[in-house]
């Protein structure tokens, strides 16, 4: 219990900010929900004058139809059998005239039962004005009557239409907003007063706060019980919401509805000896829940990856870049960042750190979740772990500045170039490819994500398939293949232990490991034959990219292919042809005959190798660009 615990506490920490709209920095608009509460889309809205008198009614536009309802247990899960929300709902629900049109019920009256449950509302000590006018109204049975007049709902024959066909004319408003047909639209209403600001019903806070009363009231008149979470006698239900991770989301976290199988049988006989919760318990812990994710979590195919503090403050996620956690991305200032030295971007870096420290207490935890769903009506948290937050945060940094090298990307179309660890996503796709499995893709962020919250090990599979990707640069992209190079030696530093980016992006003329040495062959290689190639007009991959996954399986016999492949190339360049010829002297003489010069397959430091000797040599204008360009 104890994610619940923290969630339910989250909630609590952060109830100033119940049903207060904000926008997350991709401009989402998001609200933590108060309880018994939930959002829907509506396709019609109603206004009602204060005497209960149909004022006028609109078709709503699809970026505006997001409404939040008061709902109970039943209706906020419900599927087929009938069981009315609080106030906003369905035509079949709220309509007196739904089977005159047309309508057909499946079961029950609902508008009956519908109706039965807001009179309730309205005589309790909890009723509001403004929800009485509404009742007043819907008594009168007229609303689809009302809704044909005002041409927003469409009848033929005295018959609603169901579907819309090209024969009939131009397409009304609310065929375009429909998912189903006329039957299925969703109606939210509010009142109208003259000569006052009306603030709409699903956003008015007395509204909320009468009906989170009135439902709270009805809960306890039918008894309570022990809540596990808090420890205390309240409400309970078995009957726990869903829509977690997005609107349609049908998976439940806690569930207990299947009797049949082994969801509790063997140890209970009943599911609530498994444990009890608090309704209210639940729907705070839920709502905060998604309000989380809404903010802040990171999805990939359907698994949620979610870091927060009880605060609500915002705490930098595992699975980001060294270049997002220190540069927000709406900042214009970062512009004066671009193409900053390693140096400068881990000053930079670790400024941000303490920023976001700053707004910490020294005692805070970080909370770490992950989730994914197995059925669409099943959840499972995958991870859950509770770090004290200068743990998490020393976690992190110690990830940044080990899984470190150059990268460089586009943005705005300008070339970005930052130092640190990438993405853990661009690391999977690196691993398993951008159109990969999806399944593959995302467990491999999560093995990732616990390597930097836990401080372990990146996993050897992932490694290998960064290095056997990469090492096949043939039909990708120039900047696809760079990209993965870079991410590629971000692996390898971390792997092979180079402390805080040790073995770094500057060439290491001193190393004399055979797998660097070897790389540093195969990249001056390349950049020779690119410039021959360049000078020539040609375009197509060089010998050494093509050779590349062979070379690093037998590289000693592929480089001697590669080696008499280079003697035209090496001609053609003729003065600077020198330059290369020293660097490939230079190299092997730090290569040992005896031991090293061998066919046995290179680790992934021939990436390193490769890379910066690369680098040196795509940089060193004195020796090479000046002089071809005499």
């Amino acid at each position: 219990m104890t994610w619940l615990s923290d969630l339910y506490e989250t909630y609590e920490v952060n109830s100033e900010r119940v049903g207060v709209k904000d926008v997350t920095r991709w401009g989402k608009e998001i609200t933590l929900l108060p309880i018994s509460h939930a959002y829907q889309n509506a396709q019609v809205e109603v206004a009602i004058k204060p005497n209960g008198e149909f004022f006028r009614a609109v078709v709503i536009p699809k970026e505006d139809s997001a409404t939040l309802i008061p709902v109970t247990i039943d209706s906020a899960g419900r599927t087929s059998s009938p069981s009315p929300h609080g106030l906003h709902d369905g035509l079949q629900y709220v309509a007196g005239d739904f089977q005159e049109f047309g309508g057909v019920y499946k079961k029950e009256n609902a508008h009956l039962l519908y109706l039965e449950n807001l009179r309730a509302w309205c005589q309790s000590e909890y009723s509001n004005a403004r929800v009485k006018s509404i009742l007043t109204y819907l008594e009168k049975g007229t609303l689809i009557k009302d809704l044909l007049q005002e041409q927003v709902l469409v009848a033929e024959n005295n018959q609603l239409i169901a579907k819309w066909s090209a024969a009939l004319g131009e397409k009304p408003p609310i065929f375009s907003v429909l998912a189903g047909d006329q039957f299925s639209t969703f109606v939210r209403f509010t009142v109208h007063e003259l000569g006052v600001v009306n603030t709409p019903i699903w956003d008015d806070k007395q509204v909320m706060s009468d009906y989170v009363a009135y439902y709270n009231q009805k809960l306890a008149e039918a008894g309570e019980g022990l809540d596990y979470v808090t420890g205390k006698q309240m409400p309970l239900t078995e009957n726990h919401p869903s829509k977690v991770r997005y609107g349609g989301d049908m998976a439940k976290l806690i569930s207990g509805n299947d009797s049949t199988n082994f969801t509790y049988r063997g140890r209970f006989s009943e599911k609530n000896q498994v444990a009890t919760i608090g309704y209210e318990v639940s729907q705070k812990a839920h709502n905060a829940l998604k309000w989380l994710i809404s903010r802040q979590g990171f999805t990939n195919s359907g698994r949620v990856f979610l870091v927060w503090s009880k605060e609500g403050v915002t705490v930098p996620a595992p699975e980001e870049s060294s270049y997002n956690l220190t540069f927000e991305e709406d900042e214009e200032e970062s512009i004066v960042h671009y193409d900053t030295t390693a140096q400068k971007f881990a000053e930079n870096f670790q400024k941000a750190m303490l920023g976001y420290k700053k707004n910490l207490d020294y005692e805070s935890r970080i909370q770490l979740m992950v989730l994914d769903s197995a059925t669409k009506g099943r959840m499972g948290i995958l991870y859950y772990q509770v770090l004290p937050q200068q743990l998490y945060f020393d976690r992190l940094e110690n990830w940044h500045k080990t899984c470190y090298w150059q990268h460089t990307f586009t943005k705005d179309k300008k070339t970005v170039t930052f130092f640190g660890a990438p993405r853990l996503k661009d690391i999977a796709e690196a691993a398993y490819g951008p159109r990969g499995n999806e399944a593959l893709i995302k467990n491999a962020i999560q093995q990732l994500y616990s390597c930097v919250v836990d401080g372990k090990c990146i996993p050897i599979n992932i490694v290998q398939s960064v290095l056997q990707r990469v090492s096949n640069p043939i039909n990708k992209e120039k900047w696809e293949w760079n990209k993965d190079l870079s991410i590629a030696c971000s692996v390898m530093n971390k792997h092979y232990k180079f402390k805080k980016g040790e073995k770094s992006v500057a060439l290491d003329r001193e190393s004399t490991d055979r797998s660097y040495l070897f790389g540093r062959l195969l990249a001056v290689a390349d950049v020779l034959e690119e410039k021959a190639l360049i000078r020539a007009g040609v375009k197509r991959n060089t010998n050494a990219k093509r050779y590349m996954s062979t070379f690093s399986i037998r590289p000693l016999s592929t480089w001697k292919i590669i080696q008499e492949n280079l003697i035209p190339y090496q001609i053609r360049l003729k003065d600077t042809n020198y330059f290369y010829q020293k660097e490939f002297d230079e190299i092997g003489s730090k290569i040992e005959v005896n031991n090293s010069f061998s066919d046995a397959p290179l680790n992934g430091k021939y990436l390193l190798g490769y890379y910066s000797q690369r680098e040196a040599l795509m940089n060193y204008k004195k020796n090479v660009t000046d002089t071809e360009g005499k």
